[in-house]
């Protein structure tokens, strides 16, 4: 439950972590993770939804594929177009990515569409596994990283968007989000008590 501070300050701790205080004592937050969480569960819905929008390429980019990938891409197609991608085939064994999730980070095209066809080769996972592996595979490559500086806005939003997810305290992968530190652990650290 949030108990954030109305207008309360919030600073970047090495471009990684978002600090602020809350009625209780600290809270840090791991602004990869959390990106992460928020794109995670708008992709989820997404795919049940409308979908993501795309953004045309300047530069389409031609994808190789081995016999394997390309035999199974039609599997994973929907899902891909769902989250953004405008793919067709060229060929017997290429692809030419026209467009791409618009909040993916440029250039990271190629390494999703194989990690996820992959997947799809290793495991022939049931549906809802696939959206699952698609939704986490795409947050990951698209959140911001630690070490991206962010301004007070950005800072804001992404705590903001946070907490109005379903799940905020945990990754899709379970890595967790949030440290709490109250007042009476500081106390003890500083030895108050």
């Amino acid at each position: 439950k949030r108990e954030l501070i109305e207008d309360n300050e919030i600073w970047q701790l090495h471009n990684k972590y978002l600090v602020t205080e809350i009625k209780t004592g600290l809270l840090v937050i791991d602004q990869h993770v959390a990106h992460e969480r928020i794109l995670y569960e708008k992709t989820i819905d997404a795919i049940d939804g409308e979908g993501l929008p795309s953004q045309a390429l300047l530069f389409p980019k031609t994808i190789s594929l081995s016999d394997k990938e390309f035999s199974v891409l039609e599997d994973i197609l929907f899902y891909l177009e769902k989250i953004g991608f405008s793919i067709r085939k060229f060929g017997d064994s290429e692809i030419i990515v026209d467009g791409a999730p618009s909040e993916l980070r440029w250039g990271n095209e190629e390494t999703i569409i194989k990690e996820l066809l992959a997947l799809k080769i290793k495991s022939k996972e049931v549906r809802s596994s696939v959206i699952d592996y698609v939704a986490a595979s795409y947050s990951c490559h698209s959140a911001i990283k630690a070490g991206d500086p962010l301004e007070k806005f950005e800072m804001k939003n992404l705590i903001d968007k946070l907490f109005s997810t379903r799940q905020p305290y945990y990754c899709p992968h379970g890595r967790p989000i949030i440290l709490n530190l109250s007042v009476d652990e500081l106390d003890k650290k500083f030895e108050r008590v």
